[in-house]
């Protein structure tokens, strides 16, 4: 599935955009001479120039530097969002489709609660009882992108549990955790896969939308949230302050849904295939 997934061209472009991203926001000031939160009043609002490739914003901080920062940061909240994500979402959909009766249906119904209630609603909540920070951020998204991925994780698990090869590891004497962990996790793995890839940039979004709104990162960190938020109070001005972060935030989730979709577009392939054969 990966391999049919990178023979895109395009595919192969954004992965190393992607890749771009996470080595120089990793080696950060190893790349450029500027600290992200070094300011120097006598430099503020200075535009794009052979200093700063991309400005200064009103305290006289390096624009890229503060990009690179940022991008470290969003990436950082999206990645263990994205786990928990997966994580949780694995373990309550394998569980729910694996045990069926009365378990599942009250597993598939507290799923059902959390559906109806509005996503961004319940992380605005979260993020308020848990009070702005980079740790609370990911916890409040991870605990609610795990819910379509449930029932994804369900629905693949209902079609395989009457499985001979399930039947043969229970005759075997598999517990259920066994037979998770063993049989249905490497089958699963392409929907989660394919999951993380959408999950990724729908939290640096949320990530984003809740750092605009004064929920999210706080000073002195800067994600691109952050970045966005501060070049809007000056964007007619010094349009530069806003627009660099808004493109890089724009590429970034951009090169992430074009992965996904090859992702899921390889996925449907494989499964005609599979189906088609038997």
């Amino acid at each position: 599935m990966l391999i049919r997934a990178l023979k895109n061209k395009l595919v192969l472009v954004c992965l190393i955009l992607i890749g771009l991203y996470v080595v120089v926001s990793i080696g950060g000031t190893f790349f450029f001479q500027f600290e992200p939160n070094s300011q120097d009043l006598l430099q503020a609002n200075t535009g794009p120039d052979a200093a700063h490739w991309l400005g200064t914003d009103y305290l006289g901080r390096d624009l890229l530097a503060r990009i690179i920062y940022g991008s470290r940061i969003s990436l950082t909240i999206a990645f263990f969002a994205t786990l928990i994500n997966v994580t949780v979402g694995f373990l309550v959909g394998s569980v729910s489709g694996l045990l069926g009766g009365l378990a599942d249906r009250l597993l598939i119904g507290l799923v059902d609660i959390f559906w109806c209630v509005p996503p961004f609603l319940i992380v605005v909540m979260l993020t308020v009882v848990l009070e702005p920070g980079v740790k609370n951020i990911f916890i409040a998204l991870g605990l609610v992108l795990w819910i379509p991925t449930a029932r994804l994780i369900r629905g693949e698990v209902r079609v395989i549990r009457n499985a001979p090869f399930v039947k043969f590891a229970r005759l075997n004497g598999a517990g259920s955790f066994k037979l998770m962990m063993r049989h249905i996790l490497p089958i699963c793995l392409p929907v989660l896969l394919t999951t993380a890839a959408f999950s990724i940039p729908d939290a640096i979004m949320a990530e984003a939308f809740l750092s605009i709104v004064g929920l999210g990162v706080q000073a002195p960190n800067a994600s691109l949230g952050v970045l966005i938020s501060d070049g809007l109070q000056s964007f007619r001005v010094y349009p530069w302050q806003w627009l660099f972060p808004v493109l890089s935030l724009i590429v970034l989730v951009l090169c992430f849904n074009i992965l996904g979709d090859a992702l899921h577009k390889a996925y449907s392939y494989r499964a005609k295939g599979l189906l088609e054969h038997d």
